[in-house]
This record gives C-alpha cells, sequence and structure tokens, in this order.
C-alpha cells in the first residue's frame, strides 16, 4: 500500500479528463492538493536533458538552493541516474503512474517519489509532476544538501490498451 498522499496525487491524476490518454498540464490544479504543494514539482521531459520547471518551497529547501530551470540529472547521484531516467520514460509512455523510492541523507527515513504523466501546452506528452513524499521523518535532518538515491521504481495501475487497427491481408480487412 502506497501512502496517502502517494494516492492522493495519483487519484487527483486519475480524475483528471480524458481517461486513457495523458491529461493537459493545465487541467491539473496544483492547488487543489493543499499542503502537498510545497512538495511538488513539474518536470520538463527531454529524454537524459529533462529540466526543472517548478518546485515547492520544501524541495528547494530540501536541496538548498533555487531549482527553477536546472537539469533533474543533478538531483540524483550518478548510479541512480539510469533508473530515474527509466522510470520518467515509463510514465510517458505507459500513461500511468510510476512511483521512485530512495534514499536522501537529509531523510532519514527516505522518498517516495510518485510521478505522474501530462501534456504540455504544444499538446506533447512532455510534462510530468512529482511528488517528494518522505517516509520518516517530514522534516530534512540538519546537513548540507546532497543528492538523492534511487532504489525501485514501480508502475502503477495497467496501462491503456491500444485500440485495435484494421490491417488488409491478402486483400482481406482483418482486425
Amino acid at each position: 500500500m502506497f501512502h496517502a498522499e502517494t494516492r492522493r496525487l495519483i487519484d487527483t491524476w486519475a480524475a483528471l479528463p480524458g481517461a486513457g490518454r495523458i491529461p493537459d498540464r493545465q487541467d491539473l490544479d496544483a492547488l487543489s492538493l493543499g499542503p502537498l504543494v510545497t512538495r511538488l514539482f513539474l518536470l520538463d521531459y527531454r529524454p537524459r536533458n529533462s529540466r526543472i520547471r517548478l518546485a515547492g518551497d520544501w524541495i528547494e529547501a530540501l536541496h538548498g538552493r533555487p531549482l527553477g530551470g536546472r537539469a533533474w540529472s543533478e538531483l540524483w547521484d550518478r548510479a541512480s541516474l539510469p533508473l530515474v531516467e527509466a522510470a520518467l520514460a515509463q510514465t510517458l509512455h505507459e500513461i500511468r503512474p510510476v512511483i521512485l523510492t530512495g534514499d536522501c541523507p537529509r531523510l532519514p527515513g527516505g522518498i517516495e517519489m510518485p510521478l505522474v504523466p501530462l501534456r504540455g501546452p504544444g499538446g506533447r506528452a512532455d510534462r510530468i509532476v512529482g511528488l517528494y513524499r518522505p517516509r520518516g521523518l517530514e522534516r530534512p535532518v540538519s546537513r548540507p544538501p546532497t543528492r538523492l538515491s534511487a532504489h525501485a521504481s514501480l508502475a502503477v495501475g495497467e496501462p491503456p490498451r491500444s485500440r485495435p487497427q484494421l490491417v488488409a491481408l491478402q486483400g482481406r480487412r482483418v482486425a
């Protein structure tokens, strides 16, 4: 079972218009998530070059600096990057939430990070909203900013099935 905050982000995303496809970013009202908004972030997804568009105050305090416009990869240790990049791609390709779990030296219990896919203003599936969900203490312990370390990635729910298409085989239409 996931934490109630993780479920809240996933349930909010699942209730957006256009079930079975990637919802538009404009349909998600981050303020509807109440106090979680300080731990939300928005990524502009580009394979191996994702950028942080927005990050809540809690996240910026954890990392000890403003994050808007910075590379997403700067927040992770080098060994975690393949898993983190695969999780980002999976949430967009499979059109379902993916949850990363890992460690952060400033969060003794580790972190659970749900990711949900969205479409940007141009209609492209290139936005990802995520939530920093500490698994232990709510407040970071006092240490210098460090990088996150990913341990696992888990897709949530069933991916939508593609619609069958008609094709012609030796002049006959078949599904």
